[in-house]
């Protein structure tokens, strides 16, 4: 009988640092990357081996993270992370075409000292910028050797992370990084995207009250601003063509509300709130005056040229809600076609929120519900519907902010955008200016 020694014992591959993973949860966690395989065919091109990666692989942003551990040398490790770097940014230039991205940001964190200086492997204005730094885990010192692109951990934020690890906090393993990534995912990467978010929606509040103080000018003077100039406009007859003279009045109409009807103004006041809220939020502050405006005027043009031809009756029309429908329209169409790399969820809900706005629309607008229980004029459903797929056609070209998945305003779309929001003040500076015009009377229709 042989006998037959058992197997030595042999220790498991060492797994990733503290430090590695307590970063590594923070990457997939607050900054929307994905961690990467080192079978990976994607990031074979990187050629030296990194403790851990984590990677965009979709959107107009590429990104790429990696954190390895530099030789014991610190000149070597200058050396070798000058050739990592040279090595990222060739596949940086991959990425691009590959992804159809227009920017890729790459991060190297060297887990350990590095000597020496590194040439910018960045050109002003590249489209892929290589940034790196080396994290002492002994000391928690973090030193920048190329600038860090922007929408990366800053060194503040590493060097306070260090300092964590340093002084013995827990720190997840490979499985909790796992399924933390799986259920930001999951998630729709909601929580960084709700700390992006504009938190005071200063134009929803600016619109809001000033439907109130115009709401207060009206009551104080109604003879005057119900049935004059300021109400009475030529854009709200729909049985005549709209005098041109009389212009300003498509954007004053969406700031009036009936005076002998408070519930009008409370029911818009409180759908801009909530609307135009989410909108300045997502969008901006820009985007959400110039689509409320632009969305208002057209709304009413509909309507007035729907008159025109005889399918719409004639009297006054008046309200934010043409422009608030426009938001509407701007909110349903979010993660379509612009801002495709906002979170799934977000995208999915908002939407969602917007079609049960539009229901609720459809059956107060065509029931003739609103009037009966306002005891006011009838919804303008010309105006909702106008306005609504105006807005519509905007979020089809203008994008959500960069912070939540969207990107920057071309300077083109700025430019126009910022055409129609002084176009409206020149109007409703005619519109004061006018207040006390010629008396007319009609029946109202509320927007």
């Amino acid at each position: 009988m042989t006998d037959v020694a058992p197997p030595a014992d042999t220790a498991p591959p060492p797994g990733p640092s503290p430090l590695a993973l307590a970063l590594a949860h923070d990457l997939v966690t607050r900054y929307r990357l994905r961690l990467v395989d080192s079978r990976d065919s994607r990031a074979a091109t990187l050629g030296a081996e990194y403790e851990l990666m984590a990677a965009a692989w979709t959107g107009p942003r590429a990104a790429l993270v990696g954190l390895y551990q530099p030789p014991a040398d610190p000149a070597a490790a200058g050396r070798d992370l000058a050739a990592r770097c040279d090595a990222a940014r060739r596949w940086g230039h991959e990425r691009l075409q590959q992804q159809g991205a227009s920017v890729c940001d790459i991060l190297l964190i060297a887990l350990g000292p590095v000597a020496g200086t590194i040439m910018a492997a960045t050109e002003p204005g590249a489209a892929v910028r290589v940034g790196a730094v080396w994290i002492d885990p002994v000391q928690a010192r973090v030193e920048p050797l190329l600038p860090i692109p922007p929408g990366m951990p800053p060194l503040g934020e590493l060097r306070a992370r260090a300092r964590y690890v340093r002084e013995g906090n827990p720190t997840p393993t490979l499985a909790a990084v796992d399924l933390a990534e799986r259920q930001t995912v999951t998630g729709g990467y909601a929580a960084p995207t709700r700390r992006a978010l504009i938190t005071r929606p200063v134009v929803t509040y600016s619109l809001i009250a000033s439907f109130v103080v115009l709401y207060v000018l009206e009551k104080a003077n109604s003879n005057v601003v119900l049935y004059g100039v300021a109400v009475d406009n030529a854009t709200a007859l729909a049985s005549v063509v709209p005098d041109p003279a009389g212009w300003w009045r498509y954007v004053s109409s969406a700031f009036l509300h009936d005076p002998n009807d408070y519930l009008h103004i409370v029911f818009n006041s409180l759908a801009m709130l909530w609307i135009g809220r989410l909108v300045e939020q997502l969008y901006g502050r820009f985007v959400l005056m110039g689509t409320f405006l632009a969305t208002a005027i057209v709304g009413v043009l509909i309507w007035a040229g729907a008159g025109v031809i005889g399918l719409a009756q004639p009297g006054l029309s008046l309200g934010a809600s043409g422009g608030i429908s426009g938001l509407v329209g701007l909110l349903l169409v979010l993660g379509r076609v612009q801002g495709k790399s906002v979170p799934v969820g977000i995208a999915r809900s908002v939407r969602n929120y917007a079609l049960i706005v539009i229901a609720l629309n459809l059956v107060f607008g065509f029931s003739g519900l609103f009037g009966s229980f306002t005891g006011g004029a009838p919804v303008n459903n010309w105006v909702h519907g106008g306005s609504l797929a105006a807005g519509v056609l905007v979020g089809l070209v203008l994008p959500p902010t960069l912070a939540v998945g969207g990107r920057d305003l071309s300077q083109a779309e700025k430019v126009i955008i910022a055409v129609v929001v002084a176009v409206s003040a020149v109007a409703m500076v005619v519109f004061f200016y006018n207040v006390a015009g010629a008396p007319s009377a009609s029946s109202g229709i509320g927007a």
